[in-house]
């Protein structure tokens, strides 16, 4: 609608579907941009859906002869139209209204994107010259990922002391013919913004104004692609609902917002609610600062007031931890506040169908602040190579008994020149590491500090290899973590002191991890990390419920589905997983009475429901498992009950028919495993082979590898050859 005129107290109706590219049928609700101007004094309009009464509610402020912008998600009625009415009681007011997305009922043919809010951070400012243009590159900004990404939720606000226009559009797109942003002589302005990117993630500012202006870009949320590394919440409209009305905030005060169960909105599986905020003439100048309870204060704007003078402003507000948002008065006079919502954001659906833990089952705890423990296993994987022709090297890693979390790094070809270093810094860790490879190949280690959180580090190069700096995810976490690549992005998990199943995406390839997210699956045991495999359609978690039954479920962009119960209870210990071509899994534990027993998918992707029981030894630990490169057939060693590492492997690839157990270590090696062997393949310079490693009780690190290990239809188990590899460091 271009330049309708309400008359006083009255109300138009304006048509949303089937116009300007939104569908016919099926819409939920319109993101459009209202901007209304007075025409012999200010007051407000009120939008809401066609067929129902008037909400006392307040779209946006409008002041006399000036246009004020409010961008706004506005539930569509039944018949496809919205309203609007002219709230004021003395003038006419002028409206234009620009569409700028549209939401769904249901599910469209097309995926849509899908909005994951932020507490709000600064993107950055930008001088946009007089009749000219600027861009502005949000990606990998303020809590919006470096892709994934189609548009960034961000209050622009900005003051000049001239008149003017601001547009804003994709980069590389023609200038609409709308306007995002007036601007007014020595007037304080802004407005909610969805920019969508261009090709290149930057978007367009142009200034229609004979001066320079200098704005601000607070980010609020941005819209994940449906090829996202995790998907966002959807945006459920509601009619107008008041939250608060005429609620005084004295100056430099806080008030908290509590929308849950509130009009509409569910009382649980909500990230956050789109607000309208007003001030209503207050005596000075400042700042409205909107964030999530529980955090911070952030230096952001998301309604910046003058005095005497009405300001209102939208923005998506995401929730704390305990479902509130506090709204800052950052002045030194009182406010008169009204806040109303118009839309909530329904988290994702996650969690598991199929079988549960039982009921009753107590959930295990670990204490916030934990000893070392000195006898975890090692993690080790082979980095990508550097150079074409060249071999990556070993990455191992470890924490000791005094809680010192040690790196090593090996030449494939020359384990003698294995060099260790503590990366622990001033910080104490345990249990077994996590480690991680980013898309641009510079290593992540993941460990749980003695306090309880998970801290993770980062390489700031390759090569040479030197490490960034630390940094603490917070929310404590129960069992150790593990991690594991998704596409380009890697997805660390863990489960929480009260037994609930996270994860810890990085929501684009090489960003920082942004937060622990839970996953709808409870009742798990915090003495093992949940174990997460790569397959064709995400990732496939493994995890042991507080009763000690396996499970399993599949990951994919920050879901959970398909749950299934593997095991009775009582088992305990780590599993290991091995993957055949296909993305066809066979899974590896500890039985009960210490067997090591195993089971296959089967070509419709379930497990059996009996295990296979794995020759007649009896194991001391957990075993692990890797599929030879050289046979191609499947090897596991584990430690048994004489300390000693015990080796069995199929006797013909994919038969899962086991030759007999025999020691793994050769017979002159006096070496006891103080903890449990990892096995893992790796290329060097004769071609791509396999060994294990574990620690005696000394720290000392141990490797072996098989000899002799050919195709034929072996009925014994290779011979292997070991050596110590060298010490860490002393302690200092």
């Amino acid at each position: 609608m271009d330049e309708v005129v309400i008359g006083v107290g009255a109300t138009i109706t304006v048509n949303v579907a089937g116009k300007v590219g939104i569908p016919a049928s099926g819409v939920a609700s319109v993101a459009v941009n209202i901007a209304a101007s007075g025409r012999t004094s200010s007051g407000e309009v009120v939008a809401y859906p066609s067929g129902v009464a008037k909400p006392e509610t307040t779209a946006v402020w409008f002041p006399e002869l000036f246009y004020a912008h409010n961008l706004i998600f506005v539930k569509v009625g039944a018949d496809g139209n919205i309203k609007l009415t002219n709230n004021d009681e003395s003038s006419t007011v002028k409206v234009f209204v620009d569409a700028h997305g549209y939401t769904m009922s249901a599910p469209g043919s097309v995926a849509g994107s899908t909005l994951v809010p932020v507490k709000p951070a600064r993107i950055g400012q930008v001088t946009v010259p007089a009749n000219g243009s600027a861009l502005v590159a949000p990606l990998g900004k303020a809590g919006i990922p470096s892709s994934g990404v189609s548009s960034a939720l961000f209050t622009l606000s900005g003051k000049s002391d001239t008149n003017g226009l601001i547009v804003t559009y994709p980069s590389g797109e023609a200038q609409p013919g709308d306007t995002t942003l007036d601007y007014g002589k020595g007037l304080v302005v802004q407005n909610q913004i969805i920019g969508r990117l261009g090709t290149d993630g930057q978007i367009k500012i142009t200034n229609m104004g004979t001066k320079a202006i200098t704005l601000y870009l607070d980010a609020t949320g941005y819209f994940a692609k449906p090829t996202a590394a995790v998907k966002g919440s959807t945006i459920a409209p509601i009619t107008p609902d008041n939250l608060v009305t005429d609620v005084t905030v004295p100056a430099n005060g806080t008030y908290t917002v509590g929308p849950l169960g509130h009009g509409g909105v569910p009382a649980s599986d909500v990230s956050g609610v789109y607000l309208a905020i007003t001030n209503y003439y207050s005596s000075g100048s400042g700042v409205l600062r909107v964030y999530p309870s529980g955090t911070a204060a952030p230096a952001t704007h998301a309604v910046a007031f003058q005095q005497t003078r009405a300001y209102s402003g939208m923005l998506p507000a995401k929730l704390g931890a305990d479902g509130k948002i506090n709204i800052w008065n950052d002045s030194s006079s009182p406010i008169r506040l009204w806040v109303d919502q118009y839309a909530y954001f329904k988290t994702p659906k996650t969690g598991c169908t199929g079988a549960l833990a039982p009921t009753g089952a107590k959930t295990e705890t670990k204490a916030s602040v934990a000893a070392p423990e000195p006898y975890n296993p090692m993690t080790v994987f082979q980095a990508s190579p550097t150079a074409v022709g060249s071999l990556g090297v070993l990455e191992l890693a470890y924490t000791d008994g005094i809680g010192r979390l040690m790196h090593g790094r090996a030449d494939p070809n020359a384990l003698g020149s294995t060099q260790w270093t503590p990366i622990q810094g001033q910080e104490g860790y345990y249990g077994q590491p996590a480690l991680g490879e980013q898309a641009d190949g510079r290593l992540n280690i993941l460990a749980h500090n003695l306090s309880g959180d998970i801290w993770s580090r980062t390489q700031a190069t390759k090569e040479p290899a030197a490490w960034g700096n630390w940094i603490d995810v917070n929310q404590a976490m129960g069992s150790t973590v593990t991690v594991a690549r998704q596409d380009d992005a890697l997805v660390a998990f863990a489960v929480d002191a009260a037994g609930a199943l996270r994860a810890l995406p990085q929501y684009a390839a090489n960003d920082p991890y942004q937060g622990w997210i839970t996953l709808g699956v409870t009742g798990l045991s915090t003495a093992t990390a949940p174990l997460a495999i790569p397959v064709a359609d995400g990732l496939r978690l493994f995890f042991l419920d507080a009763s000690g039954s396996w499970r399993t479920a599949l990951y994919a962009r920050g879901t959970v589905s398909g749950c299934a119960t593997l095991s009775d209870q009582g088992f305990s210990g780590n599993a290991s997983v091995v993957t055949y071509p296909g993305s066809r899994l066979r899974i590896f534990v500890r039985g009960t009475d210490g067997h090591i027993l195993t089971k296959t998918q089967d070509g419709s992707g379930n497990f059996p429901q009996a295990w296979d029981q794995v020759g007649d030894l009896i194991a001391a630990g957990s075993p692990s498992a890797v599929v030879s490169p050289g046979s191609g057939k499947t090897e596991v060693v584990v430690r048994g009950t004489d300390d000693r590492v015990h080796s069995t492997g199929e006797t013909v690839q994919g038969s899962g028919a086991w030759r007999a157990w025999a020691d793994a270590q050769p017979a002159d090696d006096t070496s006891a495993p103080a903890t449990d062997p990892t096995a893992f393949e790796y290329v060097g310079t004769n071609g791509s082979t396999w060994s294990y490693v574990f620690r005696t009780i000394n720290q000392e690190p141990r490797f072996y590898w098989p000899e002799g290990e050919t195709l034929q239809l072996a009925k014994s188990s290779p011979t292997f050859e070991g050596r110590a590899l060298p010490k860490a460091p002393a302690a200092r």
